[in-house]
Parts: C-alpha cells; structure tokens; sequence
C-alpha cells in the first residue's frame, strides 16, 4: 500500500512538472547586422539556473526558441554578440557596445512569443 501511494505521489510531481514547463519564442527585432549571434536568457532571480538559447544574427529579425521554461514569470535578457566573443561588450565608461534588450515575462501559454527590439548605442 505505501508503494502505491508513494507511486501515485511520484507520478504526480512529475506530470506537474511536466506540465509547468513552456516554449518561449523570441522574436527579436532591429538586429542590425549579420555578424555574429543573438543571444537569450531567461530567469527568474539571480539565485535560478538560467535558460539559454541563440540564433545567428541576419539583418533585421532572429528568432530564438528557449525550451523548458518552468517559471510563471521570468526577465529575459537579449544582446547581439556582433563580435563571436560570447560576452556583452561594454564602452569605456561602461555603457553597453551591442544591441541589447531585457523585458519581464509572465507567459500565459504553454508556447508563447515574446517580441522585443534590440537597442544600440547612440554614438553610432
């Protein structure tokens, strides 16, 4: 009998768990270029394990899908590595040197698309 409640409660954790993760698509607008690639984050607070994803950078839109979203709300960090060093790059007096972007989500599907617009540098 403690199996079978044990089971049940298992089977139960992970169906919830399952059923709690989404699919976000982002949908990133202004990329400027060709160079290099859009990268994503999504998490919730600083302490949660983040998700990442990327898509090559084309000349106007990318569109990144990020997998296994589990949260109800989550920041979503975005900025073009134009350069392929796999960080932000920053100015001297520590302004961003890339397009970037951040937005709050609260997702209220299972897959949803989430549209931002990367901002660049005013002295370009």
């Amino acid at each position: 009998m403690k199996r079978i409640i044990a089971a049940s409660i298992l089977a139960l954790i992970f169906s919830c768990s399952s059923v709690m993760a989404r699919t976000i698509i982002v949908k990133v607008s202004h990329v400027r270029g060709d160079k290099g690639n859009v990268m994503v984050m999504a998490q919730q607070g600083k302490e949660s394990k983040p998700v990442y994803g990327m898509a090559k950078a084309e000349n106007g839109t990318a569109i990144v899908k990020l997998e296994n979203v589990e949260w109800d709300e989550f920041e979503l960090s975005v900025f073009h590595d134009e350069n392929d060093n796999w960080k932000m790059d920053f100015t001297e007096d520590k302004k961003p040197a890339e397009g970037y972007a951040m937005k709050s989500c609260k997702p209220k599907q299972d897959e949803e698309t989430v549209s931002l617009k990367l901002y660049y540098p005013t002295n370009e």
